[in-house]
């Protein structure tokens, strides 16, 4: 299997010699590999599929269901409704497997490449959630799930990102004190990157940047408790900031240093460039010691690799993809230096690259 990478980004530069000499020679295994995972999905489905319809035949004609064609149609569609979501799930299962293999393959050759970073897909190491949920950053949740962690440095500033789904569960109002999973509800509070940069001095107060949610902010100056809301409320004078967040502090006239209108200038570029559709709106932070952390919402998936269905010797944009998603933790780090990357910046120029 003989493909080659063209180089599109500043920050692929140099990379197409790296694919031939260590990516290039995978491939035939790598593609071995998602055969043998799609033959495992293809089979897992169609058991599924067929174990609903049989359920459904045997409703159909020894159940006791409701007369009339609808009771009918009923007794056969149910089964066949659950056996098509197994098969959805069977299916979705061998295609993280497959995700997950190829970026175990790939990704150690990016990292060597760009330098001083490293990757764990399963974000074994974790990430402070309470600290952040404590700060104000995330809301409170019950389940988290955590993949494609980031460790990196990058123009002498440490970084950690990960991806993030937050979700919140509760039982449902049933009168049934059992834990069964039957009786709870879930609800995605937050999917999208959390990051954790550092500042090059500590930060002598905690300072929340929420997003502003109107009468939602007010409620949560009243209620205070143990989030960020709990403390006093900055007026920073910075016009659009003002029109899209509200700030907190524990001590507010250190926050007012902190926040210089250059940083919030910068800020709101952040938001702005890296929000997607969610604008502003997608983003919250905060500073706590010696760090400055975000929360940034998004749709698509972070890093992600390998179709299930897509022959492995078009990988060439699921790297550009990768790149892509790298970069974006390029230039927030840019921004928050000062520089910003649609301007041309000499951080673009630089190839800090291996």
């Amino acid at each position: 299997m003989s493909i080659a990478f063209t180089e599109r980004a500043p920050i692929e530069s140099g990379f197409s010699d790296v694919f031939q000499q260590q990516l290039a020679p995978k491939l035939e295994q790598l593609e071995q590999q998602r055969l043998a995972h799609l033959a495992q999905a293809k089979r897992h489905a169609m058991f599924a599929l067929a174990a609903g319809g049989l359920l459904g035949l045997l409703f159909l004609f020894f159940g006791t269901s409701s007369s009339g064609v609808g009771g009918t149609i009923a007794s056969f569609a149910i089964p066949l409704l659950f056996g098509a979501v197994g098969a959805f799930l069977l299916w979705k299962r061998q295609a993280g497997k497959w995700s997950g293999s190829a970026a175990e393959s790939v990704m150690p050759a990016v990292c060597d490449f760009l330098g001083d970073m490293s990757y764990d897909r399963e974000a074994h190491k974790g990430f402070p959630l309470e600290r952040m949920r404590k700060l104000g950053v995330i809301p409170s949740f019950t389940r988290s799930e955590l993949s494609d962690r980031l460790d990196g440095i990058y123009r002498n500033t440490g970084f950690e990102l990960v991806e993030a789904r937050l979700i919140s569960e509760k039982n449902k109002s049933s009168g049934n004190s059992d834990n069964d999973s039957s009786d709870r509800s879930s609800r995605t509070l937050f999917k999208g990157l959390l990051m954790r940069v550092s500042v090059p001095e500590p930060i002598p107060t905690r300072i929340l940047i929420a997003r502003d949610y109107g009468f939602g902010n007010k409620l949560g100056e009243l209620l205070g408790g143990s989030s960020g809301r709990g403390m006093p409320k900055v007026d920073t004078g910075h016009g659009p900031c003002e029109e899209n967040f509200e700030v907190y502090a524990a001590d507010p006239e250190v926050a007012r240093q902190v926040l210089t209108p250059a940083f919030l200038d910068n800020l709101m570029k952040i938001a702005e460039a890296e929000g997607g559709r969610h604008g502003a709106k997608g983003l919250e932070a905060g500073f706590h010691d010696e760090y400055f952390f975000m929360a940034l919402r998004r749709d698509d998936d972070f890093l992600k690799m390998g179709s299930l269905t897509t022959p492995v010797d078009q990988i060439e944009d699921d790297l550009h993809s990768v790149f892509d998603d790298i970069a974006l933790m390029r230039r927030i780090i840019d921004r928050l230096h000062g520089d910003h990357p649609d301007q041309g910046t000499p951080a673009d120029a630089e190839k800090e690259m291996a």
